[in-house]
């Protein structure tokens, strides 16, 4: 069955969301507002989980501002422990928090840092009719991937199908058929072929087509709690794809494969894109030496059938 559903829109609607708090960031000793993660100058993995600390000497909190850049992206009443904001999506972002309290005073904090992964933004129009961003061809996605494209101006209707099953088509998207989408789709781990046609203004029907793979990554369902094979993470405990796990500079790393149809042989931890530890089994530990900062952190795994199971996390090193 594929499921799929609108991810993102050309426009300013702003998407986040408010976790409970892995670790406290600790507020400033003096009067004021702090991002303790990511670490300025880092790389972090979408989606972007913001750690904050206020000390407003007692006064309650009563509204918080999120710029990216001049853009703003969040707005609250109240400063949440963590904010893992899904519109910051891959690429450079330089970030400035206000605060107000309940007598009106001022608080501001300031970061910058990179997002790396999976966050697919909207596609630019190219000089065709379809410019198709997001899977790279031949590139791993997650089972609920993105498909992110852009159309020509004056582009009259527009469909996508993965192995040759529809997903979703302009007049069930709305708006404007050229406006550029970006769509979520759940594919099986294994090997796909996206199809995307467009009718354009001239009434030629142009045909973008792709192949890419999925991992496995422990996808479970909200009812029921069937789930998909993975990796589980038993250490660092409260790492995920949207919390970042709070460690000193010396921790352990110790996860499993869980569910596999085939056995496995092998697996392999990554800290910030380097191998730090393999092995050969449904299983591995590694011991991770990191500098204050933050981190991200990769699990890979394969099996005798050759495909890839894949989870991940962003670490903060104290």
């Amino acid at each position: 069955m594929v499921r799929c559903m609108l991810r993102l829109v050309v426009g300013s609607a702003i998407l986040f969301s408010v976790t409970a708090m892995v670790a406290e960031c600790s507020a400033p000793a003096q009067r004021g507002l702090a991002v303790c993660f990511p670490s300025v100058g880092s790389t972090v993995l979408y989606p972007a989980t913001m750690e904050m600390g206020v000390n407003s000497e007692g006064v309650p909190i009563t509204h918080l501002d999120v710029y990216d850049g001049s853009v703003l992206v969040d707005s609250l009443g109240f400063v949440p422990g963590q904010l893992v904001d899904f519109s910051l999506l891959n690429g450079l972002h330089k970030i400035t928090v206000h605060a107000w309290d309940a007598n009106g005073s001022l608080y501001e904090a300031k970061s910058s840092f990179t997002i790396t992964g999976f966050g697919a933004g909207t596609c630019a129009r190219g000089s065709g009719t379809i410019n198709l961003c997001w899977p790279a061809a031949g590139s791993y996605q997650p089972e609920n991937s993105a498909i992110s494209a852009a159309f020509a101006a004056g582009v009259k209707s527009w469909s996508v199908t993965l192995d040759g099953r529809a997903v979703i088509n302009s007049a069930q998207a709305g708006g404007e058929a050229s406006s550029p989408r970006v769509t979520d789709v759940f594919a099986a781990a294994g090997s796909h072929k996206l199809v995307v046609q467009a009718v354009g203004a001239n009434g030629a029907t142009s045909t973008v087509t792709r192949q890419f793979s999925t991992f496995y990554d422990l996808n479970c369902k909200p009812k029921g709690g069937t789930c998909t094979p993975g990796i589980t993470i038993v250490k660092p405990s409260n790492v995920g794809e949207d919390t970042a796990a709070d460690e000193a500079t010396s921790f352990e790393v110790q996860a499993e494969v869980t569910g596999n149809p085939k056995p496995t042989t092998k697996m392999i931890v990554y800290l910030d894109g380097h191998d730090i530890e393999q092995s050969a089994g449904p299983g591995i530990t590694a011991k991770v030496s990191a500098a204050k900062g933050s981190h991200y952190l990769v699990i890979q795994a394969w099996d005798t059938a050759g495909k890839l199971y894949e989870t991940y996390g962003n670490v903060n090193v104290q």
